[in-house]
């Protein structure tokens, strides 16, 4: 590094004569704003400001659930007072991209935006919107902007709001969206806030301070460091850090969200000094390795079943709640609706790839060796990971037997002897369903695919399934 500038970037807020008042709106309470003055837009600039906007929507905004961010020009904003609040659904404005006014409703069912985030927040028949005191809106979050405050290229200066369901995250993105325009030359200016506790303006550039030492990053990167080396590697990576007896204390910058703890801090010393100018110490191994149980039995499966005919696939370990039944873990903040639970058998992502290769050639015979997570009946944890095997055949004409012959000859050969035992299944058909048992223990479950599933999913053709619960082989 040329260490032409150390420690952080620093970025003076100017007081400013804007007001936004948040008001109650239950579905989505928290509203803030700032203003950065005199940025200097062109083409590649202003595509690159919409394209971190989408960015931090995706990532920071878990696709604009959490929060999400409008972007206007300041000078097309008539009044000095800004109110976020509730309008009902017949509530009409022209939306960005359009030349005609457009209700609400109509926005969330003809616009891609619309479709896409219109449902997010409507609550009780109302919807959040960001408008001026006279009436004139600015933004319906998190669907869209108003036409009239569109940014172009002419634009100077910016009108930023973040719309949310956590304060510390609309606090965290408008401080990394201001911080970043002000590092191409804008200058931020803040805006009063009504309404929310203990918030009087913002931008609030909100510092952390993190504290760690000398020894523990020594030993993490593995090169023996003084204070004044851990400090001037910190200055390089834009931190302000101040040492005492081996002792070190971090200030986080308000952009740098990402810096959680000490090991966060030591990666940074670690890519300042270059990974290619640090060189790995000879780990020494005093006896052979060996397989665990569980990777031993999933080879040993994997080889049988290539063996009987079957191709290995690997699904995603998490799906989409739609799909799955019974007692399954559900994620709160998922990044995408389509893998937003974890999977408690190995069934329901099977169909799924089945249905995206049902036009390949027939018969399709796979399988699958992977862990799913189930309800502990015994335990305190609530839940636990288990080891299963999924197999199925797709074929224009299938039955039971195709399967159980195959499935059969496998257990044998893992030293079992397995016997059927008629059985329900919500997955499977009715009087075609069986317990696979051995030893008196259930260890899977074999049948045929129930049509109304299969027509649910989208597949044309019948398809047989077992699943081998290999947790209790072991």
């Amino acid at each position: 590094m040329l260490k032409k500038e150390l420690g952080e970037s620093k970025y003076k807020v100017i007081n400013g004569d804007y007001t936004l008042e948040v008001k109650q709106v239950k579905s989505r309470p928290f509203a803030v704003a700032g203003i950065v003055r005199n940025i200097k837009l062109d083409s590649e600039l202003l595509r690159e400001l919409i394209q971190f906007q989408e960015k931090l929507h995706i990532t920071v905004g878990r696709k604009r659930k959490k929060i999400a961010i409008g972007l206007h020009d300041l000078d097309k904003i008539t009044s000095k007072k800004i109110v976020y609040t509730t309008v009902p659904l017949d509530y009409k404005f022209v939306p960005l991209g359009s030349n005609k006014e457009m209700s609400i409703k109509e926005i969330i069912n003809e616009t891609e935006q619309g479709r896409e985030y219109g449902n997010i927040s409507i609550f009780d028949g109302q919807s959040p919107i960001i408008m001026e005191d006279n009436g004139q809106v600015l933004s319906l979050p998190p669907v869209i902007n108003a036409e009239r405050t569109r940014i172009t290229e002419e634009t100077r200066n910016l009108f930023i709001d973040i719309t949310g369901t956590s304060l510390d995250t609309v606090l965290s993105t408008l401080d990394i969206i201001t911080t970043n325009l002000a590092e191409m030359g804008g200058e931020i200016e803040s805006v009063k806030i009504i309404g929310i506790q203990g918030i009087n303006s913002t931008p609030m550039l909100r510092h952390c301070t993190i504290e760690t030492s000398v020894d523990y990053i020594s030993k993490i990167i593995g090169v023996k460091m003084t204070d004044e080396e851990v400090l001037n590697y910190l200055k390089m990576a834009r931190f302000d850090a101040e040492a005492s007896n081996g002792k070190i204390k971090v200030v986080v910058p308000p952009y740098r969200i990402d810096i959680i703890s000490e090991i966060d801090l030591t990666e940074e010393i670690a890519m300042t000094i270059g990974y290619k100018n640090l060189t790995p110490s000879t780990f020494k191994i005093h006896s052979l390795g060996k397989l665990e149980d569980k990777s031993r039995l999933s080879r040993l499966v994997r080889d049988l079943s290539i063996g009987a005919g079957f191709t290995e696939i690997f699904t995603f370990v998490l799906a989409s709640d739609k799909i799955l039944k019974g007692d399954f873990v559900k994620i709160i903040n998922p990044v995408t609706i389509d893998y937003n639970s974890v999977r408690n058998s190995l069934i329901p992502t099977t169909l799924l790839f089945l249905k995206n290769n049902q036009h390949s050639r027939l018969p399709l015979l796979v399988f699958e060796v992977g862990e799913v997570v189930v309800k502990n009946e015994n335990g305190d944890t609530g839940y636990k990971n288990e080891l299963r095997a999924c197999y199925a055949i797709m074929d224009s004409k299938v039955s039971f037997e195709d399967l159980q012959s195959r499935i059969h000859q496998i257990l044998l050969n893992l030293g079992l002897r397995p016997v059927y035992r008629r059985a329900e299944n919500e997955w499977f058909i009715k009087g075609r369903t069986a317990e696979i048992i051995s030893d008196g223990k259930i260890i899977g479950v074999i049948g045929e695919v129930n049509p109304e599933i299969l027509e649910q999913i989208g597949i044309e053709y019948p398809i047989v399934m077992s699943e081998l619960y290999l947790e209790g082989l072991r």
